[in-house]
């Protein structure tokens, strides 16, 4: 069939869905330009400027149409609220499971949470430092693991990784007795497969500069690929003009580094980790003042030393906000060639009126300050750290662009209206929807629908990866 033939099949079917007259981004071919989309089941069919037939049209002019937006680092772990709240701001796939923490198997909570219905897409990095310790008798995070432990959870993560786990996960400064054998014996099974190692760092604050080269340090001795997680929540309380040079050196250097990071500079965790251990007043430079409780009895209240207590003593899972962070130094962490943009949002926990607004407002936020407003980010670049750039380091080869044969995980906003409407407990409601997010769609079935979400759609499907050893 020659060219012309072709042009006269497309031209005659009829499309489940036709996008119209949209501004059309591709971060993978760097392309911007005027065009129509035409999509069948739950696969992008053409991009084409000539004129389509479709059972449903949109007319997209004066929009954005781009991939869903693929987030590296979510905690949604399952919840559907979470999982809606994500869709509303253009969200399509979610990696849970950073920070050690998540569940466990991962390919058994997977192939539950899809028998029941999803809205969105949902791949899981095998979470070492809480489950795993845990199950393998390290009941406090300052056990120190036998040599025995060690080789069970190296076990354990390959056997979930050969199941299509994505990666595996640490967090280090949760597990604080985490000693470099046991580091070094995961990642070696991770880079055996080439799967990446997301790490929440074993530390923040000026300490952070420390954790960060351990991290590199880590890379160097395995060559498994690593992600920092959060950076900025890490080291951005005025220590990113130290810690990006380093991470900017080893990434010259060729090391298999990336970095994810999202809009804020304050950063949330539970308030019984050990996030909170002895001296973290001088580690951030901060008091109880400085915390408020995203979740639980005192939630949207900064604390006193007398509700810190409290809620360490009787709710250590509650959600608290540290306001600790710089914001120019969220900018700058962005603009990094090796940046992806991240949440880490969605606790299980959440509901209206609680919680960081991190999950419901981060991309948004970004869209309206850093790339609207400042300009300090392009649209392009925007695009391509919150979409292709984590597909491409999670093996995700269907998603991240838009173009004939991608999954058709497709969000349309209005670039001159998005802006995020979450805010802190006390000042709003953080679980707000953002404006000028009009269609996601995923696996070609709408979630938002004309700026509202479709509360019954369940299109999402499991994300999952191969084993496969890797080879020069």
């Amino acid at each position: 069939m020659d060219s012309a033939d072709k042009d006269k099949e497309f031209l005659k079917k009829t499309y489940d869905y036709v996008i119209k007259n949209g501004t059309v981004i591709d971060p993978k071919s760097e392309t911007r330009t005027i065009a129509n989309v035409g999509i069948n089941g739950d696969k992008v069919s053409v991009i084409t400027r000539a004129d389509l037939k479709g059972s449903h049209s949109i007319d997209a002019t004066g929009k954005i149409v781009c991939p869903g937006f693929v987030d590296p680092h979510s905690h949604a772990d399952g919840q559907l609220f979470s999982a809606q709240v994500m869709a509303n701001m253009g969200v399509t796939s979610i990696i849970i499971g950073s920070c050690g923490v998540g569940p466990f198997p991962t390919q058994s909570f997977l192939k539950k949470l899809y028998e029941d219905g999803y809205p969105i897409n949902c791949g899981v990095l095998t979470p070492e430092s809480w489950k795993l310790r845990d199950m393998a008798g390290l009941l406090s995070p300052y056990d120190a693991a036998s040599e025995k432990q060690i080789a069970m959870m190296a076990e354990w993560v390959e056997q979930d990784l050969l199941e299509g786990a994505l990666g595996v996960s640490f967090g280090l400064e949760y597990a604080p007795k985490t000693s470099w054998e046991e580091m070094i014996a995961i990642a070696r099974v991770a880079a055996k497969y080439d799967k990446p190692v997301p790490i929440h760092s074993r530390a923040g604050g000026w300490n952070g500069l420390a954790a960060t080269r351990e991290i590199i340090k880590l890379q160097e001795a395995t060559g498994a690929r690593v992600l920092i997680s959060h950076h900025v929540y890490q080291c951005g309380q005025g220590m990113l003009a130290e810690s990006l040079p380093i991470i900017e050196k080893a990434h010259r250097q060729g090391y298999k580094i990336a970095v994810d990071s999202g809009a804020y500079g304050d950063f949330a965790c539970p308030i019984g980790s050990e996030v909170f251990c002895e001296g973290w007043q001088q580690i951030y430079d901060c008091d109880y003042h400085d915390i408020l409780a995203g979740t639980g009895a005192f939630a949207g209240q900064r604390l006193t030393e007398k509700t810190y207590e409290a809620l360490r003593r009787d709710d250590p899972d509650a959600s608290v906000t540290a306001f600790v962070g710089r914001p120019h130094e969220v900018v700058l962490t962005l603009q990094q060639p090796y940046t992806m943009i991240s949440t880490d949002g969605g606790f299980p926990n959440l509901a209206p009126g609680i919680g960081h607004p991190q999950t419901a407002g981060t991309y948004p936020k970004i869209l309206a300050e850093i790339v609207r407003d400042q300009d300090a980010l392009s649209m392009m670049d925007f695009i391509k750290k919150a979409t292709l750039m984590p597909a491409e380091f999670f093996g995700l080869k269907s998603k991240g662009w838009i173009g004939a044969g991608a999954d058709a995980d497709i969000l349309i906003f209005d670039p001159k209206t998005v802006k995020d409407n979450a805010a802190f407990p006390g000042l709003g409601d953080p679980m707000a929807a953002p404006d000028g997010i009009e269609y996601v769609f995923v696996n070609g079935v709408p979630v938002i629908q004309d700026g509202k979400l479709v509360h019954d759609a369940r299109p999402g499907r499991e994300i999952s990866s191969e084993a496969k050893l890797w080879r020069m």
